[in-house]
């Protein structure tokens, strides 16, 4: 048995189907373990052909495959989120040894509950300017870790004897920081400011620190935390498939995305395959790109060819409106963002898995934009800029206000047979293999590019 490693990376704005294939990839190979990168703001759904069905958010989307799941050191974890994540899929799932089939890089950030209380009330502080941000804590943390280095919480930490005093320490901090949003509470409409004091009332209570110590204990107690030696030797120096499975998007990225509609966590490609070079793989690497067959995006932020027919054709079975992110967008397939997607990502891609093919299909035709409208001036590509620091979010910010702008030029495509929009037009349009193509909700509803393509499917 050779080893193998499979880099599953998300090319749009998030839920482009990176659950559905990681399962698949488990499935085909019996890879052994799915290491994740991220953070827990992933809702990647799986269904099973045998019926069964997950909402994975830090648990690999291997699992019910039988796949192992490593928290990577590029990951953020939310202890209790892991916990409860873990119940559902041993009482539902009947997976009894869940935690022993877990493990946590120690230098894996920690969401603590003061963090995630900071994100929502500055979130709820910005009114009618929110970022569409999940809630959970996310960004707060990796800021912090930027910030206070030492300070923050990891999981090597986690059931430790100094736990109380830096979580105190991190509570004090936090309320010193968001005086500001504080301030701006009682100004707020009466819903949102009714959520932000309950908030409040969270943040400073001495309840909330013994709540995290006793689920940051438990969690520790249950599942193995290991380092960097580890991985090398136990996961990746195993014989057989490793998945890597990142979460949201390229589109997301902190410094590919456009600011300020972007993720703290990276969502590229390039940092997930330095962690494997870091520990001396000797295995063959494979890196997919996933696009659906049109676009979708969750909360605020530029969208040049949402549709709002197709929010209505294309509803989504996990991704409706969010009381944080705000509304579920769909848009027709946006040859522009891809393109820009992925050239963002360099070199580093072997090929595309597309999915949702069978939701387009029923419809008889395809929307694809690929080319915008800004006034007189026709817009056919993105550069990719690699600027340093806060050139690079200038930059970022100013591609976001052309694109907020913009309208999409679309044209409508009959469909004669939906194995087409994967196999030929979009390899050709964004010049990188296929993979697979997905035309149903299981792992056996990929295909893979043996289908013979002639011409004349698309007209």
């Amino acid at each position: 048995m050779s080893k193998r490693a499979f880099v599953v990376t998300g090319l749009g704005y998030g839920d482009e189907g990176k659950g559905k294939v990681v399962h698949w990839l488990t499935a085909i190979h019996k890879a052994h373990t799915v290491v994740r990168t991220g953070g827990p703001q992933a809702f990647h759904r799986v269904v099973t052909s045998s019926g069964q069905e997950h909402v994975h958010a830090q648990f690999g989307s291997g699992t019910l495959a039988g796949a192992a799941t490593h928290l990577s050191k590029n990951m953020v974890i939310d202890p209790y989120a892991i916990l409860a994540e873990g119940k559902v899929l041993d009482l539902d799932f009947g997976i009894g040894s869940i935690f022993e089939r877990l493990t946590i890089h120690e230098d894996a950030l920690v969401i603590t509950p003061f963090q995630a209380i900071a994100n929502r009330l500055r979130e709820l502080a910005r009114g009618a300017s929110k970022r569409g941000s999940v809630g959970v804590g996310v960004g707060e943390t990796i800021t912090d870790a930027q910030a206070l280095r030492g300070d923050v919480i990891r999981a090597k930490d986690l059931g430790k004897p100094y736990l109380f005093d830096r979580l105190l320490a991190l509570q004090e901090r936090k309320i010193n920081e968001l005086k500001e949003a504080i301030e701006l509470i009682d100004g707020l409409p009466d819903d949102v400011r009714v959520r932000a004091r309950l908030e409040l009332t969270n943040l400073k209570s001495s309840g909330t620190v013994e709540w995290a110590i006793g689920w940051f204990a438990e969690l520790a107690s249950k599942t193995n935390i290991v380092d960097t030696d580890y991985v090398a030797e136990k996961i990746l120096g195993r014989e057989g498939t490793v998945i890597f499975e990142g979460s949201q998007g390229v589109l997301l990225d902190p410094l590919y995305g456009f600011y300020p509609y972007t993720t703290k966590v990276r969502t590229i490609s390039g940092p997930t395959l330095s962690l494997i070079k870091e520990c001396d793989y000797d295995g063959e690497v494979t890196s997919l790109g996933v696009l659906r067959a049109y676009h979708t995006r969750h909360g605020g932020g530029p969208f040049v060819a949402e549709c709002p027919e197709l929010t209505k054709q294309l509803p989504d079975a996990t991704n409706g409106n969010h009381s944080w992110q705000g509304n579920f967008r769909v848009g027709c397939f946006d040859v522009v963002v891809a393109k820009y997607a992925v050239d963002a990502c360099g070199d580093t891609l072997d090929g595309l898995v597309i999915t949702c093919v069978d939701r387009i299909a029923p419809l008889g035709e395809w929307k694809v934009c690929q080319s915008y409208q800004d006034g007189e001036r026709t817009i056919g590509s993105i550069p990719v800029s690699h600027k340093i620091g806060d050139k690079q979010i200038r930059n970022q910010e100013e591609i976001g206000r052309l694109l907020s702008r913009c309208q999409p030029n679309v044209d409508v495509l009959k469909i004669t047979d939906p194995l087409f929009i994967g196999f030929q037009f979009i390899r050709d349009e964004l010049n990188i293999p296929v993979y697979a193509v997905s035309t149903g909700p299981t792992e056996k509803d990929l295909i893979e590019p043996e289908y013979q393509i002639d011409l004349g499917f698309l007209q």
